[in-house]
């Protein structure tokens, strides 16, 4: 899932549709605590979930919406439990199955695949099920899809989405790294959250390595302006995340300009 970019002139921040110790900011980011020092990073590891098998994907819309469904009450289950018992806000994503969807925020038709497109305006998934996923005989895209997506929800209710709103920058260089830089928490928080719900959702281990790698196709397209990052910064973000099951590996706010290229 690729988050979407508006951008006015130079110096106007970046639109997103969508601890104690003091951590030092890396450029251009200035020192913005809800970025750098979000309570989130002190909340410890995501626990091993406890959730439902996921049922199978079938090849069938109504097969795949109920997985989706399935999967989707895993993350809210596992993610909401952990806010709360860190006092940290929570607030249930809402969500619609669709063959066709419109931008939860901008409604303009655009994708022409499955995908998740998240508005953090309204706390709001629109998943459409496309026949890429429905002949699929792999259910890694919807979870590696699911995940990301979820972690922009995370970064939503824990302000981190407002925080990266409110940044300046001076030229549209330095607004696209801050664009980078949000978009590869949310892979490394998909990371985090495979680590806790993978064995629970019945994944198998030998899956993990390739559900990672699909992080990269959201990586930049060649020759095109550096938006998301390379593929390969993205799943080492999302390697990242897995392997320490923390969000607070997930600080790339902190990280130098070259692990967010």
């Amino acid at each position: 899932m690729k988050i979407r970019m508006i951008m006015a002139a130079a110096g106007a921040s970046v639109l997103l549709l969508s601890g104690t110790a003091t951590a030092a900011a890396a450029y251009p980011i200035e020192n913005a605590s809800v970025l750098t020092n979000n309570d989130l990073y002190g909340a410890g590891k995501l626990p091993d979930a406890a959730c439902a098998k996921r049922p199978p994907k079938g090849k069938t819309t109504a097969s795949v919406s109920k997985h989706v469904k399935a999967i989707v009450a895993c993350l809210e289950t596992t993610w909401g439990s952990y806010l709360k018992e860190a006092n940290l806000p929570y607030v249930p994503v809402q969500f619609d199955l669709k063959d066709r969807i419109e931008d939860p925020c901008t409604h303009e038709t655009r994708y022409p695949k499955s995908d998740v497109s998240y508005c953090g305006g309204r706390a709001w998934f629109d998943v459409q099920i496309r026949p890429d996923w429905t002949k699929s005989s792999s259910d890694l895209d919807i979870f590696a899809k699911l995940s990301a997506a979820y972690g922009h929800h995370v970064m939503n209710m824990v302000d981190i989405a407002e925080g990266n709103a409110a940044l300046h920058y001076d030229t549209r260089p330095e607004a696209a790294e801050q664009y980078r830089r949000y978009g590869m928490q949310s892979k490394c928080l998909a990371g985090v959250t495979a680590k806790s719900v993978w064995s629970t959702l019945g994944y198998p281990a030998k899956d993990l390595g390739r559900m990672l790698n699909l992080m990269r196709t959201d990586g930049d397209t060649k020759g095109k302006e550096s938006l998301y990052g390379k593929g390969s910064t993205l799943v080492s973000w999302a390697k990242r995340g897995y392997a320490s099951g923390n969000p607070k590996s997930c600080n790339t706010w902190t990280a130098s300009s070259g692990k967010v290229l």
